[in-house]
């Protein structure tokens, strides 16, 4: 009974050390990806952007497109482009050819009220716990979860897969707390691309006949 007892203090020992060890690795790979993607000057992407609603039996699956710089950024998505310069929004609905023009107060923290949030920030706003690695190929994708600090945003975790050597994201997953999920599957992804400020400015001369809704 008391090498049984000891066995089990060890395995607790064993377990213990191994959740620190996971934590610490955490903490470091959150840094290390958070850092990565403060200092590069620019991003372009092109990913799948799917609405999962296990309840309803729903998945709905868009092809889409970015480009960040800063906090400025141009997004391509289900009709749809997003033009934001830093202080302006532009939203183009091309079906019919309208543009929306607001000033935007800080929203709900959803990825269509501010693309910019996927790349940035996950080792201030968030808690995070690592989940474990994987090789897909010739990589070594790492698997962590996030929970943000505040709880009144409108998903209740994240789920985010990146290249452990290039720190690249592969996968984020929005986990809505209205049942409908959002997930971002990277195709590709550059950094420091050149690209100039008034590709994030919507040109209205370039879209003939625009209906233009002023809400600034």
């Amino acid at each position: 009974m008391r090498i049984f007892k000891l066995s089990v203090f060890f395995l607790l020992i064993g377990v213990l050390v191994a959740n620190a060890q996971d934590d610490e690795r955490a903490i470091k790979a959150v840094k290390e990806f958070s850092q990565k993607m403060q200092t590069v000057k620019s991003i372009s992407a092109n990913f799948t952007f799917t609405l999962e609603n296990l309840q309803e039996n729903i998945t709905d699956t868009h092809q889409g497109k970015i480009i960040l710089k800063g906090n400025m950024y141009w997004l391509e998505l289900m009709g749809m482009e997003l033009f934001f310069d830093g202080k302006t929004k532009w939203q183009y609905i091309k079906d019919a050819n309208e543009v929306t023009i607001s000033t935007p107060n800080g929203g709900d923290g959803g990825f269509m009220d501010d693309p910019t949030t996927l790349f940035r920030d996950y080792d201030k706003n968030f808690k995070s716990k690592f989940k474990g690695q994987k090789q897909v190929r010739n990589r070594v994708i790492y698997e962590m979860d996030f929970y943000p600090r505040n709880l009144n945003l409108p998903y209740s975790s994240v789920k985010l897969e990146f290249d452990r050597n290039s720190l690249e994201p592969i996968l984020i997953r929005y986990q809505g707390k209205d049942g409908n999920n959002y997930i971002i599957k990277v195709k590709n992804f550059r950094t420091n691309i050149p690209v100039r400020d008034d590709r994030f400015t919507f040109n209205a001369k370039k879209f003939k006949g625009v209906e233009v809704v002023d809400m600034r």
